[in-house]
């Protein structure tokens, strides 16, 4: 008992000196100094959202065109305002953030940036970032410290109005308690040291998480100054993943400790601007980089001003700083207790990953709100939703799968999207009348002869007129029937059709000679692709590529009728062969038929639409209704089109966090049973690859995701176990990384 009371006593005798410790005065001159910064930088970080850049403001693309928004555990009721409110709300926290900045009605205008921003930071889940928190947290401290003891229009006023009284009163003297200065060291160690923590996984020790950056990195260097062949990407990687790591668990000691304190910041320094080169992180870096400041001696913005005033006055007296007040600032018990909890807080919540079976990499459970930045490299190779409705999935007397059209969503096609693979699929297997979906051309109709490898110009004659009788007969009109062409060919009437003087008149020489210079790139590109044997996936992805800037051009609706007769998928690789095929459409329109007209030529039964999904790019899936039917494993889903709804910023993040991917499928329950009265059941098949292992799947794809719940502080058993299998990165291409 005399050994726990002894026990008892220091503890409590700690605690009475660090909160004496917290009490102590200090000069308020670095508290200012990182508020005018926080101020400053925050202010440039939310007007970014208002500036256009190319036609579009940010505000618009991440928050007002989406019509659907992911919302954190909680914050459901959080949704952007309409316009144009939005743009006034920001508008009202970039003042805020100014007049923070300026110390003017410092506690109001700390108040409104804080509330401002977090609802900023609330509105789309996959917006989430580390740094972003980082903003709210630093905001909320704010509020509760005296940040205008020096350099603020707020003290100005004070020190007018006590000068107008008498001798100057405590509260104009420049002092200020040490905790906030205690506080934003310790959220700052806080971040560097658990960011530290993270990395202390068998991935990240291997450098594999940062292969992308680490090549860019050697063909730099290799360009600049030229390499020896021992010198590879793995070791600008390692070089990377090990001295990121030292940097983050090194760094808060360093700047805490005083011998080392310029050695640090000059680390500090290097580290952010290589990152602001390497990441598209924003204004973080400069963030980052003032808000180390504050480890500085609490005057030292004052000792700064007075050497500066010395050199340019050559004044040789030696320096002053201010003097500190006789006594301590009293602390309330529970302004104490307060701190205290908060230090437990940010000292625990990040460890909760620990107490959650799997890999946060992987499973992405308590991987927010946990400093764990920078630490993976995660990519989506697909991601599909089904929709099952029992109403809608029938089996006939032969046992065969079947639709119910009519229980069907009102946006649901009467038709069935079978997927293929273009450079496989036998078109002789499949003679007559066709729809094909493909990128940037959409829905088609296409002609395929039963003889189409020896079909005469009588047949092709003949076939024509059977076309425009079934043609008219179905829409009233003579249809507009051409012979497909080859992608050379192509190219080809394009420089023809773009040398014609009414294109010059219309758009200018300039334009003309960027649309030619695109089309000889465009043919290098395609005769590199048919030159080789078998052609390669990453020389068509390119090539695709670089057709989709043709299809961006001013140029290109004049250009459309020639790529109207492309012969079928030659847009995602399928070969040319010769075979006469016979394209059909709507001479009055260049739009393709809708899903009316398509019912109206397969005389009211449901038609067949071939696509190569696997070949699909997020803006062409968009030309694919939002819901429609599909034939897979020899059964017939009705597939839920995810890009409809989301931006590419949204499907790059969502893909990889089961979390949201459960969300979005409550959400695809919600539209269906709206529409049709009944709930759904969703499933999700998603192919993920973390790391350069192998791509396996993410969540269960036989879990009704709808009905089941998202559990925070446990593990989720429809989150499958991650790959421990490699591939050979140096083999692939760098997926797109996750960087938080």
């Amino acid at each position: 008992m005399p050994r726990k009371r002894a026990s008892q006593k220091h503890a409590r005798d700690y605690l009475a000196e660090f909160k004496a410790l917290l009490s102590s005065p200090v000069d308020g001159a670095s508290l200012a100094a990182f508020r005018i910064c926080f101020g400053f930088v925050m202010a440039w970080h939310i007007g970014k959202f208002l500036i256009s850049t190319g036609g579009i403001r940010p505000l618009d693309h991440y928050y007002v065109n989406p019509p659907w928004h992911f919302t954190y555990l909680g914050f459901e009721w959080v949704r952007p305002w309409a316009e144009p409110w939005l743009s006034i709300h920001f508008g009202v926290a970039v003042i805020a953030a100014l007049l923070v900045a300026a110390g003017l009605f410092y506690r109001a205008a700390a108040t409104v940036l804080f509330l401002g921003y977090g609802y900023i930071f609330l509105l789309d889940a996959t917006n989430y970032n580390n740094h972003y928190y980082l903003m709210c947290l630093l905001a909320f401290l704010l509020i509760c410290m005296p940040a205008t003891a020096r350099f603020s229009v707020d003290n100005l006023i004070r020190s007018r109005m006590a000068a107008k009284r008498g001798p100057a009163s405590e509260a104009t003297t420049g002092m200020i308690p040490f905790w906030p200065v205690f506080l934003l060291r310790f959220q700052l160690f806080v971040v560097y040291f658990f960011g530290g923590v993270a990395k202390l996984n068998a991935d990240w020790l291997t450098g594999e998480p940062l292969y992308a950056i680490g090549d860019q990195l050697r063909l730099t260097a290799d360009g600049l100054v030229g390499l020896p062949n021992s010198i590879q990407t793995i070791h600008f990687c390692l070089l990377l993943a090990w001295g990121g790591l030292f940097f983050d668990l090194a760094i808060g000691f360093l700047l805490l400790w005083k011998r080392t304190r310029w050695l640090a910041i000059t680390l500090t320094f290097v580290f952010h601007l290589h990152n602001h080169f390497m990441f598209p992180i924003g204004v973080f870096p400069m963030m980052a980089f003032t808000a180390t400041l504050i480890f500085f001696a609490p005057d030292w913005p004052l000792r700064l001003t007075k050497r500066l005033g010395a050199i340019v006055s050559r004044a040789k007296k030696p320096l002053e700083s201010a003097a500190p007040t006789a006594h301590a600032f009293p602390m309330p018990r529970y302004a104490f207790t307060l701190i205290c909890l908060f230090l437990t807080w940010q000292s625990v919540w990040p460890l909760r990953h620990h107490f959650i079976s799997g890999d946060a990499n992987w499973t992405e459970e308590a991987q927010d709100f946990s400093w764990r930045m920078m630490l993976r490299s995660k990519a989506a190779g697909y991601l599909t939703y089904r929709v099952s409705d029992p109403a809608v999935h029938v089996i006939d007397g032969r046992g065969r799968s079947q639709v119910d059209w009519q229980a069907c969503s009102d946006d649901v096609p009467k038709a069935v999207y079978t997927s293929i693979d273009s450079n496989l699929f036998r078109w002789d297997h499949h003679p007559g009348l066709a729809v094909t979906y493909e990128p940037s051309l959409g829905t088609r109709v296409i002609y395929n002869s039963p003889d189409a490898g020896q079909a005469s110009e009588q047949s092709l004659s003949s076939a024509r007129e059977q076309l425009s009788k079934l043609w008219q007969s179905a829409f009233g009109q003579e249809p507009k029937i051409e012979q497909t062409i080859s992608l050379a060919e192509a190219f080809q009437l394009t420089r023809n059709r773009v040398r014609e003087a009414d294109i010059a008149t219309r758009f200018g020489q300039s334009s003309v000679e960027a649309m030619l210079g695109l089309v000889s790139e465009l043919e290098q590109m395609l005769a590199q692709r048919d030159q080789s044997g078998k052609q390669s996936e990453v020389t068509q992805v390119a090539l695709a590529n670089r057709l989709h800037q043709l299809y961006q051009s001013p140029l290109f609706p004049d250009l459309q009728p020639i790529f109207g007769r492309l012969h079928p998928f030659v847009l995602q690789g399928a070969g040319f062969t010769g075979e006469r095929f016979l394209v059909l459409s709507d001479p009055t329109s260049k739009a393709p038929l809708d899903r009316s007209s398509l019912l109206k030529l397969s005389g009211g039964e449901p038609y067949v639409v071939w696509v190569d999904f696997s070949r699909l790019r997020p803006v062409d899936w968009r030309g694919l209704p939002q819901s429609f039917v599909t034939f897979e494993d020899r059964k017939l889903h009705v597939m839920w089109n995810h890009f409809h709804e989301l931006n590419p910023h949204q499907l790059e993040q969502f893909t990889v966090r089961p979390r949201l991917i459960q969300q979005y499928a409550r959400h695809i329950a919600d539209r269906w049973q709206e529409t049709t009265g009944r709930r759904p059941e969703v499933r999700a098949s998603s192919y993920i690859m973390l790391n350069y292992h192998f791509p396996r799947p993410l969540v269960d794809p036989q879990i009704d995701l709808a009905a089941v719940s998202y559990m925070p502080f446990k593990h989720n058993d429809w989150i499958l176990p991650r790959s421990t299998e490699r591939i050979n990165v140096s083999s692939i291409q760098s997926p797109t990384s996750t960087r938080r």
